[in-house]
């Protein structure tokens, strides 16, 4: 009797060759980023094991091309220049975009997509936490679900983001360094993930100078918070630093500066922001901030698009990228 040859899948090729599933993928992916010497040691195992890649052609502008992408708070002004960077390098793809929004407070679930929408779609990019039910049921539909910028922790699902943690210990790093001893700190909402993950960073490593004092308030992300956090802090006459979570409340901050203080920024006082939006190099403001990765965040969440139509074994995968300090008027 003749035995059945077994068919060599991406995973054994991996575990071949030493390297991750993915690095498999982006081997046999035109234009996909991987080094010289892990494309060798892939194809020699592919070689070995008489493994071939799938033939993948990028979809056309049928249903087939959908990609869902799910924003909240649309109207806060760092979403849009997502959205567009999102739109660029999945039209380089040849995908379609279809754009949900949601508030701060919504899960993702099946309420906010119709089904015969949902039928067409090979992938959904959230901001917007979702159900454990939507989870699964996008699995069953052979839907890949990608985290923008944050990780849900969530197995099946992959993600790609900033460091947050890491540009919250940059800013810390730099305050520290101009030798700040009580520093202001405008927060994000409470449990909001990408607040949590900026301040926690931020505070970890001022915690480890005792003699640097934090004062703390909520700006909720928007710029009437900063504003009005500002004012609250500022009634402590010896700060000399802020570090707002993200820009919008770092321009209310530094209105709240301008308008009702004779601080001079940044001899007297140094505001720091985190996202490095348009608006934050716009000659009223010159913010001091932390530039997320966007563009390539975007190229990284259509590679893993790409990788999971091309390979039937994908695992998920998890990408954080750190961001960088951007320094302008705002500090010394």
């Amino acid at each position: 009797m003749n035995k059945i040859k077994k068919i060599a899948t991406s995973q054994d090729v991996a575990s071949l060759a030493g390297v991750s599933q993915s690095a498999v993928s982006r081997c046999f992916t035109k234009g996909a980023s991987i080094s010289n010497r892990t494309k060798l040691r892939v194809i020699e195992a592919a070689k070995k094991l008489g493994y071939k890649a799938q033939n993948f052609s990028h979809p056309s502008t049928s249903d087939s091309g959908l990609v869902g992408v799910i924003l909240p708070y649309i109207t806060n002004r760092y979403y849009p220049e997502v959205l567009t960077e999102l739109h660029e390098a999945l039209r380089n793809r040849n995908y379609r975009i279809l754009l949900i929004t949601t508030d701060d407070s919504e899960e993702l679930d099946d309420k906010l997509i119709q089904p015969y929408l949902k039928e067409k779609l090979i992938a959904i990019i959230t901001a917007t936490k979702p159900t454990d039910k939507f989870v699964a049921s996008c699995n069953e539909q052979k839907i890949q679900v990608i985290a923008y910028n944050r990780n849900f922790k969530i197995p099946t699902t992959s993600s790609v983001g900033c460091d947050h943690r890491n540009g919250g210990e940059l800013v810390a790093q730099h305050l520290n360094q101009n030798k700040h001893k009580r520093i202001g700190i405008i927060e994000g909402p409470k449990g909001t993930l990408v607040s949590d993950e900026r301040c926690k960073g931020f505070k970890n490593y001022i915690n480890n100078f005792k003699n640097i004092k934090l004062i703390s308030e909520k700006g909720n992300f928007t710029y009437e918070g900063g504003y009005q956090a500002a004012e609250k802090i500022l009634k402590n006459k010896k700060i000399s630093a802020i570090f707002c979570a993200d820009d919008t409340m770092a321009f209310g901050c530094l209105d709240f500066i301008k308008d009702k203080t004779k601080y001079k920024i940044p001899s007297d006082i140094e505001i720091i922001g985190f996202d490095d939006m348009l608006m934050a190099n716009w000659e009223s403001y010159k913010l001091s901030t932390i530039k997320q990765p966007i563009r390539q965040m975007s190229k990284l969440v259509t590679q893993l698009i790409d990788e999971y139509i091309q390979d039937p074994d994908f695992e998920p995968a998890n990408h954080s990228i750190e961001g960088k300090f951007i320094k302008r008027k705002t500090t010394k």
